[in-house]
Formats: C-alpha cells, structure tokens, sequence
C-alpha cells in the first residue's frame, strides 16, 4: 500500500477537525521579527493592535532554507508521495524556497509542490481535498493532476478596515493605506492567480455582506462556503450571508472560522474574507 503524506504550512486554515491521514500531515512554521528585530512566534490575534503602530509592526518570516530541507528531507525515507501544498508565492517566499529545496532532494518519495494561488481558509480547503483524494487511494498522477485543477476553482475574497497592515505587509503603498484609512471605508481584495487584487471600496459592513452575496451567486455549484471572521465577530452581519447560503445553496457546506495570526497580520484583526470552492464541471 502506498504511503502519502501531505506538507503545507501555518498560514492554512482547516474547515473540518477530522482531516482525513491528519496523522501525516506536516506544517511548515511561519514566525515574526518584533520591533527589537528579534524572532519569535506568531503571538495571539488577541494581543494585535487595531493599527500598526511603532511598539507592533510584524514582519513575517517564512521558514528557514534549513527548515524546509530538515523537514522534506527526514521525511522522503518515509513515504512513497509527499504533496507540498504552499500558500501563494505572490505573498511570500516560501514556495520559492521550498523550489529550490526540492530540486536537490532524491529519495524514495515522489514530491510534488504545488502552489496553491491562495492562503488561509482557501489554502486549507485545498489540503483537506488532497487528503479525501489521498484516502480513496487515488494514483499518484490523477492526484497531481486533480489538486491543480482545483487550484482554479478556489476563490478568495477580504475585506480589512486596517489598512496599515496591507501597507506594513508590502501591498499597498503608504499613500493608499492613509487615504482609505482616513475616509473610513471597507475596501475589498480577491486573490487572483496569488495576487492580492483591490476590487472595490464600500461604506459598511452591510455593504461588505451584500458584496459577498453577490460574489457567492456568481456560481452554481459550490462545494464549500468558509468564512473568516475578524477577533471580534460580525454575527449580525454574517447572518444575512448564513440565511442566504442556506436558502439558495442547500447542498453547499457553509463554516465559520476566526481569523488566523498570519492572515491577521495581512488584514490586521478587525479583517475578514471568505474561501468559496466550487465544484470542477
């Protein structure tokens, strides 16, 4: 019987607790450099300020060179297939690094790096596919050829009123965050191939809620439905977009998750976004 595990990283975000081979599951860390340039853990959402300020302005660190060679390499007597599942190169380095890892590593496992084009709840819907497909005893090859196929069909939309974080993460320029944090609005991003798009700027969150409505009916087929919510959770807003989903996507599974440390330190703790997944035709 072959022996297949799957390595991903902190960014993801699970949707379900029973993960199928969780058991073979592996995580590359991500971490920060805090204001005294010293590594450390990602701390708790909890302790994020609103803004960035000069005491907390994190930087993320992917994993180490060494890291990553430690991990695949230790791992390759083990098993016959290892999946590396990343969040996008356009966010960070790591799957560049892990690239580079891989093409000096030979062993007895078959390695396949795939980009997954997303990160958190978008990331983990994609790991939790490879492991159902892993568990049906697919091969190889129409597993590869399946998790990239389904790269195409996981959307994510965000939403952040802390622009000072997209700017402190390098995606939008000082300019942009003070404007749009000065007028008080709620701009939206999706992520198109990896990238970090800006779609449109909304006066409430009512109006971020009807936005997503009409994002999620753009499809006919969802399989999955995730939604992240900021420290401090929007029910009364979510519950428009909860009542929708259940009225016209009866067959769709909908979840909701608090946002995670390394998205949180993108959007800040008061952002928030939803991974949809559609079904292949």
């Amino acid at each position: 019987m072959t022996s297949t595990c799957i390595v991903t990283d902190s960014s993801a975000q699970f949707t379900q607790p029973g993960l199928p081979g969780k058991q073979c599951l592996k995580v590359l860390q991500h971490g920060l450099w805090n204001v005294a340039d010293q590594r450390a853990a990602l701390p708790k959402v909890a302790d994020f300020p609103k803004n960035i300020t000069t005491d907390f302005h994190p930087q993320i660190f992917s994993p180490s060179e060494d890291e990553i060679f430690d991990l695949i390499s230790t791992s390759l007597p083990l098993y016959d297939e290892i999946y590396i599942l990343l969040l996008s190169k356009e966010i960070s380095p790591l799957y560049s690094r892990v690239e580079k890892s891989v093409a000096t590593l030979h062993g007895r496992a078959n390695l396949h790096l795939i980009d997954s084009q997303n990160t958190s709840a978008g990331l983990g819907l994609l790991v939790q596919y490879a492991a159902t497909l892993i568990a049906k005893g697919l091969p190889a090859e129409e597993v590869e050829r399946s998790l990239r196929l389904m790269v195409t069909h996981i959307y994510t939309i965000f939403c952040t009123p802390s622009l000072s974080y997209l700017h402190n993460a390098g995606i939008l320029d000082v300019g942009q965050a003070a404007v749009g944090d000065m007028m008080g609005l709620f701009p939206l991003f999706v992520l198109e191939e990896g990238k970090v798009n800006p779609l449109q700027k909304v006066k409430n969150l009512r109006s971020v809620m009807e936005y997503f409505i009409e994002f999620v009916d753009e499809f006919d087929d969802l399989a999955h439905i995730a939604l992240i919510q900021p420290t401090t959770p929007i029910q009364s807003e979510t519950k428009i977009l909860h009542q929708h989903v259940s009225e016209f996507f009866e067959e769709t599974t909908y979840t909701e998750h608090s946002i995670n440390a390394f998205t949180a330190s993108l959007l800040g703790p008061r952002g928030f976004g939803m991974a949809v997944m559609d079904n292949p035709a």
